[in-house]
């Protein structure tokens, strides 16, 4: 299960409140049952009737994402739309293919082409593990021939080389948050280390919150 909201106060705390909720409702019990700690590597560790759940977070500009399941590791990274120079990050920091697909798109695209590849490769390396270390920004993926995917979708793609899989989409603020009208836009990758099939079930937004199923790292916090 992965939920996405806007954010205002401390964005570790308001993260780790995301976390709670999510994996309270997933399991049907009292928020008051589950607590959040960190790992030596600052990894969220979900507590209490919680425990053993596999957990993720992102947060940066206002915005947060939480993932949590039962089934796999899992990773989520979501960064807020802003004017970047995608191409040539891209082409500075990511693999060839990366950069080459990425220029093919328009160049009005070319910001939220560069964070759709960017939260797809944090949010594999959060599943892994392993971040960004090892040339987490060259991993490779499966670059759509027609793109971007219809608002609100979160298609499920295979990682090359690996069981594992991503789904990555551009949510804007109509969709579901930050609230009717509002032209906020922000890319959100959520992926599964294995048996991702199970990890990625889409249900219904409330409260103003965007719920779907199935990192050191800038240009983002977290």
């Amino acid at each position: 299960m992965v939920r996405i909201a806007t954010i205002t106060g401390d964005p570790r705390g308001r993260a780790s409140e995301h976390l709670v909720s999510t994996a309270a409702d997933l399991l049907g019990v009292p928020a008051a049952d589950v607590g959040v700690a960190r790992d030596q590597t600052g990894r969220p560790r979900l507590t209490g009737a919680a425990r053993g759940l596999h957990a993720s977070i992102s947060h940066g500009r206002g915005v947060v994402a939480v993932a949590v399941s039962a089934v796999t590791p899992v990773g989520v990274d979501v960064e807020r739309e802003r004017a970047l120079p995608g191409a040539a990050l891209a082409r500075r920091w990511m693999a060839p293919a990366d950069a080459d697909w990425l220029t093919d798109q328009p160049g009005s695209l070319h910001t939220s082409a560069f964070l759709w590849l960017w939260t797809q490769k944090e949010a594999i390396g959060k599943a892994r593990g392993t971040g960004l270390r090892g040339g987490g920004l060259r991993q490779p993926l499966v670059l759509p021939t027609v793109w971007p995917d219809p608002p609100g979708s979160l298609p499920l793609r295979p990682v090359p080389g690996s069981r594992a899989g991503v789904a990555c989409g551009t949510l804007p603020g109509a969709w579901c948050w930050p609230s009717p009208g509002r032209t906020d836009r922000a890319t959100a990758t959520p992926a599964a280390a294995s048996g991702c099939s199970s990890a990625h079930r889409r249900r219904p937004c409330h409260d103003g919150r965007s719920a779907s199923a199935p990192p050191t790292s800038r240009p983002g916090a977290s």
